[in-house]
């Protein structure tokens, strides 16, 4: 059971280290107005094979918030930044609710200067749009305690979203109405599609991945599904005997856009 557990927890819900450039592919595009909030809903699943019929199946729900404004100093001088919040749940849906258990819940309160929020796959000066820069931030882990993040960025890619991103990405269509959730809300998007592929001596990881970015809808995303196929060989073999091992597939779509959102991490 707890294996289980752990195996979704680095499947879907992420903090790193390094960086300094924000990810507009990862899950924020643009800024709205403080105090709006995005919810979205979809499933995560993990299978052996492409043509594996009983794959493990979970619930996944992300909600991202805007929660205050505050000037901070970042890169040497004082600018304006943002609270953002974004909480992480996945587990088994009932008629309760979606049961997270005890580590299938994040959440992470950072301060983001508005400065480096880029819907470019890269920043000014080219470097890829791969972490999320912060100020400060806090985060709490499924039933532990809040505690400080001591890193002065944030991933988005494995755990938080399985988007990642992808180098020059294609689009697919200016113009297009996404399937959502969200009834009635008319939003068009910009059709995206982007790949990346990460290769060692024994591994080899494909991300594929369609995503809908739209300027009504709060922060940017509408929809995303992303299938991720890690690949596995002995040291010595040939790169042509990578074999499938793991198949990750998400499908996330927006459930809902609300006003007046407040950070559900209390800070001491």
């Amino acid at each position: 059971m707890l294996r289980s557990w752990l195996m979704r927890l680095l499947t879907c819900a992420s903090l790193a280290v390094t960086g300094s450039a924000v990810s507009a592919q990862g899950l924020i595009f643009h800024l709205p107005e403080d105090g709006f909030m995005v919810e979205y809903e979809g499933t995560l699943t993990q299978a052996t094979s492409v043509d594996d019929e009983a794959p493990l199946t979970w619930t996944c729900e992300l909600t991202i918030k805007s929660v205050g404004r505050e000037d901070a100093e970042f890169e040497g001088r004082m600018q304006p930044c943002r609270w953002v919040e974004i909480k992480v749940l996945t587990g088994n849906a009932g008629a309760a609710g979606l049961d997270p258990g005890p580590v299938g819940s994040r959440i992470y309160r950072v301060l983001v200067p508005e400065s480096r929020i880029n819907e470019d796959w890269k920043d000014q000066a080219g470097i890829p749009n791969d972490m999320l820069p912060i100020v400060k931030g806090y985060r709490r882990l499924g039933e532990e305690g809040v505690e400080p993040i001591k890193t002065s960025s944030l991933r988005y890619f494995p755990t938080i979203s399985l988007l990642t991103s992808y180098l020059d990405p294609e689009k697919v269509a200016d113009n297009e109405v996404p399937d959502t959730i969200l009834q009635g809300a008319g939003i068009t998007a910009v059709h995206w599609r982007g790949k990346a592929v990460m290769e060692s001596q024994k591994t080899r990881s494909t991300n594929e991945g369609e995503y809908w970015v739209s300027k009504t809808v709060p922060f940017g995303l509408a929809r995303w599904v992303v299938t991720v196929t890690t690949e596995e060989k002995d040291l010595a073999a040939n790169r042509s005997d990578f074999k499938v091992a793991v198949v990750k597939k998400v499908d996330m779509k927006l459930r809902r856009i609300r006003e007046n959102a407040e950070s559900e991490l209390v800070v001491q």
